[in-house]
């Protein structure tokens, strides 16, 4: 479950937003001002490694086209930042995450493929994510 930040227009102040949806959230509201006139903002975030680790994270966070169609929400993005993600902690992608890959490569929209993943007991349930 993400959280997302953004910063507020009115009051300048930077605010978070937790969400339960990978879905950035359409009623967010500034904590600061109350404003909901608010511009998403690229989140940092930490990722632990060991020394030989660090030109294979650079590598991915330097990528400025990666970068650039993350903070775009373009689904190819973020196929290919898991793919890179995967390969640089060394893990297997499994069938069904190369063929949800295969569809985000195909520019298919983020909320579908999420729902696509959702296992067959929960559906239904938007509070699953």
């Amino acid at each position: 479950m993400p959280i997302y930040e953004f910063r507020c227009n009115a009051c300048n102040r930077k605010t978070e937003v937790f969400v339960h949806k990978f879905n950035s959230p359409s009623n967010a509201t500034c904590t600061h001002c109350g404003s909901n006139d608010l511009n998403r903002i690229f989140s940092k975030f930490a990722v632990r490694r060991s020394k030989n680790d660090k030109s294979v994270y650079d590598d991915i966070l330097s990528d400025r086209k990666l970068t650039d169609g993350l903070m775009r929400n373009d689904p190819r993005a973020l196929a290919e930042w898991s793919r890179k993600m995967s390969r640089a902690a060394d893990e297997d992608i499994t069938p069904e995450t190369e063929e949800l890959m295969d569809r985000l490569d195909a520019g298919a929209d983020v909320s579908e493929v999420m729902e696509a993943m959702k296992p067959p007991e929960l559906s239904g349930d938007d509070d699953w994510e």
